[in-house]
């Protein structure tokens, strides 16, 4: 009696262990379609899912299964997690084609895996997969006819515009080196750069300042950017003619400036000390001038500009 016991518990872990190690573990393979007529093409997929922490070696398929059946292409294995992140699932898909008809079965397919730490290799199989290949149906009743002449194809330029981009870059090219050696025997450069025009501060500055009168900045109501664009352009004008660090001065500091420095007469430093004063109330005290007051600060700038520029003709006014 206690012989028949211990028995039946060994049975009873050894069909506990067997379950244990099938668990989580299936093989799975399926043609999308299984019948087929000659020459056309059918997927396979191959799925194994697995616990993690499971080694796997992928099955290797060869180019033809069965000597008949081709595989024309397969993907890369593909991984995914299971919502529960334990278990893992491998996919592949393969295509295959088949010229011979007839009914094919495909063999069943093996993984093969160990559970770490165990060494024990495993495995686990697909079910056989039959592939049905069908052949035209043909009437041999009816008399053979001759075979078809050839197809006219209609014209499509899309087949000769490579050759007509090919045939314009070979054009370009032939007439760029046609250019070139012109211009080299005659001693002339290859390209003429226009020369960039170089203007005097008091041109570029009246300039910058009639874009801005153009703008209507302050129409706008954009009153803080006015100022700043026009304390700006006046500040570059006095860098570029008195050779002063304008942009990073303050207001005092330009006027000290320009007096001890230049020379420039207390009435031409009293027109700009307005524009710089009335700009910094705009952009830091947020002041809101007069409309008078807008038009005045440019009236001003044009007349410092006017009155402080020097060339060989004219002399410095103020």
């Amino acid at each position: 009696m206690r012989i028949s016991r211990t028995y039946y518990f060994l049975f009873l872990l050894l069909v506990s262990g067997t379950i244990a190690w099938g668990q989580g573990y299936r093989a799975t393979a399926k043609l999308e379609p299984n019948s087929i007529l000659i020459g056309d093409q059918v997927n396979l997929s191959l799925n194994f899912s697995f616990p993690s922490g499971t080694q796997v070696v992928w099955p290797s398929i060869k180019d033809t299964i069965l000597g008949n059946i081709q595989v024309i292409s397969r993907t890369k294995v593909d991984t995914s997690w299971f919502p529960d992140k334990k278990n893992l699932q491998l996919t592949q898909k393969l295509r295959l084609t088949c010229f011979d008809s007839g009914f094919y079965t495909i063999p069943p397919i093996r993984f093969y895996y160990r559970n770490l730490p165990d060494t024990t290799i495993r495995f686990e199989q697909t079910e056989i997969q039959i592939l049905t290949v069908h052949t035209l149906a043909v009437d041999t009743t009816l008399a053979i006819k001759p075979i078809k002449g050839p197809v006219k194809i209609p014209f499509s330029i899309l087949e000769y515009l490579p050759w007509i981009i090919a045939g314009m870059l070979f054009l370009a090219i032939a007439g760029f080196l046609l250019y070139y050696l012109i211009r080299r025997r005659k001693g002339e450069p290859i390209f003429l750069l226009r020369p960039s025009v170089k203007y005097q501060p008091h041109e570029w500055a009246l300039m910058e300042l009639e874009k801005l009168r153009t703008k209507k900045l302050w129409q706008a109501g954009k009153m803080k950017e006015y100022h700043t664009e026009l304390t700006d352009i006046l500040r570059k004008y006095i860098e570029d003619r008195f050779r002063l660090m304008a942009m990073e001065s303050t207001t005092g500091e330009i006027l000290e400036d320009l007096e001890e420095k230049t020379g420039i007469r207390k009435e031409c430093r009293t027109t700009l000390g307005k524009i710089l004063s009335m700009a910094d109330l705009v952009k830091f005290a947020k002041y809101l001038p007069l409309q008078e007051d807008h038009e005045q600060s440019m009236e001003n700038a044009v007349d410092f500009i006017n009155k402080t520029f020097a060339t060989p003709e004219i002399p410095v006014q103020c």
